[in-house]
């Protein structure tokens, strides 16, 4: 007489094996997400014990083991005391400019703003304070930043008044700005920015010569400011009308080419942005509107991320109120505008309330980066090329570090360091900044 079925057990030493049964005619056996989470974890070693079932009849149990790959290209990356990071704190990070390192900021629990820079030098203090406590809420803000040039590198912070101060580093040292023409910041006025979840803003760089800021204010508009090395800061206006953006919104915004792009969440879950055919033109006024999802598509609370695919095409990536993240394809052809939408993870993949990131690795593939369910650090690669098939491609996804290792923020970014390597932070579990460096 044959086996009826098939009892699997997944065991990692320490931990309380799993188990689950095969019927025939299955002859697969499936464990849930919840089931073995806490077992593939990167570098581990997981014993996997067959017992085939057969009525009146005993079996001799098959035993085998599965080594889970791990990344020889990553390593991580900790601080030994570091200041933590406050709980709506979403932290900026910039290249330094001439050098392969990196500088990564943000808000401790004291309203302060704390900054580290990477790879970590010996003899020096891994992180220093950049602004002193009570700069920001204790709970936190989010902050901005843009490297325009050598010489003008800006940080931005949202205050508890909804006021944007910050720090500029004009190459000799980071100060705060001046208070001449063109210099004081037009936008650090109490009421400009919500301070909701923390505030939402982020920067568009405008080649080696300028850039805009870009905030949600407390009316769902999304304001904005430019400023030019050579002029200075102009007015403030709004780029897209009241209305337009959740006050806990995240904002994603890049250029292609010379047009402009900016995307956010609406009040009711849609995918809304605006777009500028030239951003470096003389006047700008209210932004084009863009649809790119429809209502209840998107977690107000969740990520948003965007990446240029070519020369004419870009990606938004978000997270579902089925807290799992979706992926819209735009195309902008000269007579046209089209976009698609396709699933890039399941439902429940993704814990909600967290964030995004992606970089592209190489042509025409992206890497993305989440918190999944059980507090883990989770990756997909993205092959461009293949986004259009039907059905949808099954993306494999690493989980990086593993169950119970990040924290329940939005606090998540990806910063390029040199031309062969890509880092990652995140907030661990203890409040602290951690991170991945990848190797190419």
């Amino acid at each position: 007489m044959g086996a009826t079925a098939q009892q699997v057990s997944l065991t990692i030493a320490g931990q309380t094996p799993v188990t689950t049964m095969a019927k025939s005619p299955d002859v697969t056996a499936t464990f849930t997400m919840a089931q073995a989470n806490n077992l593939f974890m990167p570098g581990k070693k997981v014993a996997i014990q067959c017992i085939p079932i057969a009525p009146g009849l005993w079996a001799t149990p098959v035993n085998t083991t599965f080594s889970i790959p791990k990344s020889s290209a990553m390593t991580s990356i900790s601080l030994n005391t570091p200041p933590l990071v406050s709980s709506e704190c979403t932290m900026t990070s910039l290249s330094v400019q001439g050098t392969n390192t990196m500088q990564v900021w943000w808000g401790t629990p004291e309203g302060a703003i704390e900054t580290a820079e990477f790879p970590l030098q010996r003899f020096h203090p891994e992180t220093a304070q950049f602004a002193s406590a009570s700069t920001v809420s204790d709970t936190g803000s989010c902050l901005a930043s843009v490297s325009v040039n050598s010489t003008n590198q800006l940080v931005w912070w949202i205050t508890e008044t909804g006021a944007i101060d910050g720090q500029v580093n004009s190459g000799k040292g980071w100060a705060s700005p001046g208070t001449g023409p063109g210099e004081a910041y037009p936008f650090n006025e109490a009421s400009t920015a919500s301070t909701a979840n923390g505030g939402s803003m982020t920067s568009l760089l405008l080649g080696n010569n300028g850039t805009i800021l870009f905030w949600v204010d407390a009316k769902g508009a999304i304001g904005c400011c430019r400023w030019f090395a050579s002029s200075g800061w102009q007015a403030v206006f709004d780029a897209l009308p009241p209305g337009t953006a959740s006050t806990t919104t995240q904002l994603t915004t890049l250029s292609v080419g010379s047009t402009a792009y900016l995307f956010c969440v609406s009040p009711d879950g849609a995918i809304v942005g605006g777009s500028w055919s030239d951003a470096n033109s003389g006047t700008l006024g209210l932004m084009p509107p863009i649809e790119v999802a429809p209502l209840k598509s998107a977690a107000p609370d969740g990520g948003l991320t965007s990446i240029s695919v070519n020369a004419q095409e870009i990606a938004v990536f978000w997270t579902t109120p089925k807290n799992s993240i979706d992926i819209a394809f735009l195309f902008e052809g000269p007579y046209s505008f089209r976009n698609f939408q396709r699933p890039l993870t399941v439902a429940q993949s993704v814990l909600g309330g967290t964030g995004i990131a992606v970089y592209s690795m190489e042509a025409n593939q992206c890497s993305v980066w989440w918190i999944g369910q059980s507090s883990d650090l989770r990756r997909t690669n993205v092959d461009f090329t293949k986004v259009s098939s039907t059905p949808p491609p099954d993306w494999p996804v690493f989980e990086e570090v593993g169950p119970d290792s990040c924290k329940q923020t939005r606090s998540l970014l990806v910063q390029k360091v040199s031309g062969t390597q890509v880092d990652v932070f995140y907030e661990n579990a203890k409040g602290a900044v951690a991170g991945l460096s990848y190797e190419s």
